[in-house]
């Protein structure tokens, strides 16, 4: 199979294979072509177009194809435009539930409406931004597509935030967390869950601190890391995506 996700967008050859799904209107509704959430129906303009190819983020598709089960519970933290919601929605099946968590304004419409459009009974959505402790904060509104966070520059904008430890829903036992350098204080509001229910983590790190944060918190609650493949990783060597195991 072809990733076309992987072909460099600036590149001839990228700029050529992509020219056929920017004639596409955004509002234009295709199904997803490949991966676990093949068949499921995506809204064309929602995110980039590797999410309706089904190649997006492909090793990390594989990883959540391994490792969610019927009838587990997962956290969607960071879900954009829902294409990991729709992925885990499928994959835990009618027995199962998905909580989706997503702060922005445009993302979070795109979200409602892609598990409206697909049926979804087994979803829920909570808007609100995932944080260190219950608050209020600024939250940016002016990057491109699924790069908006939390920011203390831009009050113009406030969000809820709460912490994954002040909820009442019931326990993960997967956590997918992508929230644009978050994740640190995301798991310091999390520690208690991480604790007591001990679920797999699928996270994305942005930036030297986050790394540094989140190998040193994680390695302190007894998880042991690994790369997407399911490697160990050796301390000097974390990269940017990584899943995590309790001992």
């Amino acid at each position: 199979m072809i990733n076309w996700s992987a072909i460099d967008p600036t590149s001839t050859r990228g700029r050529i294979v992509r020219l056929p799904a920017k004639l596409l209107p955004k509002s234009t509704v295709m199904r997803i072509r490949r991966g676990p959430a093949r068949g499921m129906k995506w809204i064309s303009g929602s995110a980039v177009h590797g999410c309706w190819l089904g190649t997006y983020e492909f090793k990390k598709q594989q990883l959540l194809d391994r490792i969610v089960e019927p009838r587990m519970t997962v956290y969607d933290v960071g879900a954009q435009a829902g294409f990991y919601t729709l992925l885990c929605s499928k994959l835990v099946g009618y027995g199962g539930q998905v909580i989706a968590f997503e702060p922005s304004i445009s993302e979070a419409r795109h979200l409602l409406e892609h598990v409206r459009i697909n049926n979804l009974v087994n979803v829920t959505i909570v808007q609100a931004a995932v944080g260190a402790s219950p608050s209020l904060s600024g939250f940016s509104s002016d990057r491109p597509m699924c790069q908006n966070c939390l920011t203390v520059e831009d009050e113009q904008l406030l969000v809820p935030v709460i912490s994954l430890d002040s909820l009442t829903l019931p326990p993960p036992n997967v956590i997918k967390m992508d929230i644009e350098g978050g994740e640190s204080n995301a798991l310091k509001g999390a520690r208690a869950l991480l604790v007591d229910h001990k679920p797999l983590l699928v996270l994305a790190l942005h930036g030297p601190e986050q790394v540094s944060f989140c190998r040193d918190f994680l390695r302190s609650l007894q998880y042991r890391i690994f790369d997407l493949a399911g490697s160990p990783i050796a301390a000097a060597q974390i990269p940017d995506e990584i899943y995590a195991v309790p001992l």
